[in-house]
């Protein structure tokens, strides 16, 4: 007699686990899966930034090793914008081959592998969208609402991602002890310079944009990973002026300060030598909230830092010998990095860095 077919089911338990293996194993591989994501962008960013290097020297190659900034590139705007008898709408709006702001040290080296078209505000859009890091903030920044410039109906259709890398200001600005009766070796006479002001916590003292004042090449930050922050609402923004007072959406104050928008940190917490800090008591735009932002790369989960010894995260950075360097937060805290060889460190700014330097140091 044959036997009838018989078909043997899952139990419950069976089933049951089942689910909990395949639940171990996607606990075991996301995690994984997520940080070699997040290492492929880190790399991209990298790359990106890496390309910037090669128009930087390019760049210093054509103009005697001047780089461009506010006191180079953006002399050259604000010149063209005070000695023409045209509009400056019209001009921001035609020339071409200005850059966005007097701040933006971007287009002239993007101008070597990339065509700038349009008028400012799609440049601008450009610059920000199609140069932004992987990694950076996915939302949508918009103009700085204390900034009002000829042509700023031309921003107001445009859709923004966030500001991805930042010069250091202090290799833009200029010290004020040998500015005079030099400035023609660039601009030509007559053309104002940005100076470093008295009030900051570094005076950079002799030094002007070009590469042989900046120090060693490959221990000076040409530009890094970083972001804008506008405490309203929390919400991102941009500087859209052409002449920006302080930085502008290309520069920042750099990784020493503690007060930086983009890379400062909570006010009463400590610096890596222990040192409290008063990060925020006259920039109520620090207090840590750009550390998540800034410091971007890196398979970081958790609470959201605000002090530099709970961050986590990285930052990509660009030395002025065209390498790039991935640094954590304490990597990216000494000062040297920051400032020209030769600046000084004024009494007011001795407790206002991320590592404890004394008061009339020399930036090595």
């Amino acid at each position: 007699m044959k036997r009838p077919n018989t078909r043997s089911a899952f139990t419950l338990i069976e089933l049951l686990v089942v689910v909990a293996i395949i639940s171990l194993l996607i606990s075991i591989l996301l995690p994984s899966l997520t940080c070699a994501r997040a290492a492929a962008k880190a790399a991209k960013c990298g790359v990106q930034l890496n390309g910037i290097g090669k128009g930087l020297h390019a760049y210093m190659a054509e103009n005697n090793e001047w780089f461009p900034g506010v006191n180079t590139t953006g002399a050259n705007m604000r010149i063209a914008l005070g000695g023409s008898g045209r509009g400056v709408a019209g001009i921001l709006r035609s020339r071409h081959d200005l850059p966005v702001q007097t701040w933006d040290w971007m287009s002239p080296i993007l101008r070597y592998d990339t065509q700038l078209g349009g008028n400012r505000a799609e440049r601008f859009q450009t610059l920000v969208n199609y140069y932004q890091c992987p990694d950076a903030a996915g939302v949508n920044s918009k103009p700085y609402s204390g900034s009002s410039p000829p042509d700023a109906s031309d921003f107001r259709d445009l859709s923004f991602d966030s500001v991805s890398y930042l010069m250091p200001d202090s290799f833009s600005r200029w010290g004020g002890s040998t500015v005079t009766g030099r400035t023609d070796d660039y601009f030509g006479p007559g053309a104002a310079v940005v100076l470093n002001p008295s009030g900051f916590s570094v005076d950079t003292r002799e030094y002007r944009s070009r590469l042989g004042d900046v120090g060693v090449p490959g221990e000076k930050i040409f530009a890094a990973d970083g972001t804008r922050f506008l405490p309203d609402n929390d919400l991102l923004d941009f500087d859209h002026d052409w002449n920006p007072t302080y930085f502008g959406s290309f520069a920042s104050s750099g990784g020493w300060w503690c007060g930086s928008t983009a890379y400062g940190v909570r006010s009463g917490s400590a610096n890596w030598d222990g040192d409290a800090v008063s990060a925020g008591a006259s920039n109520p735009d620090a207090q840590g909230r750009n550390l998540i932002l800034s410091y971007r790369h890196g398979c970081v989960s958790g609470s959201l830092p605000t002090d530099c010894q709970s961050n986590k995260g990285a930052i990509n950075s660009l030395f002025f010998d065209g390498h790039v360097a991935r640094l954590t937060d304490r990597e990216s805290r000494e000062i040297k990095p920051w400032y020209p060889k030769g600046s000084i460190v004024r009494s007011s700014g001795a407790s206002q860095g991320m590592t404890r330097v004394p008061a009339g140091s020399e930036v090595p």
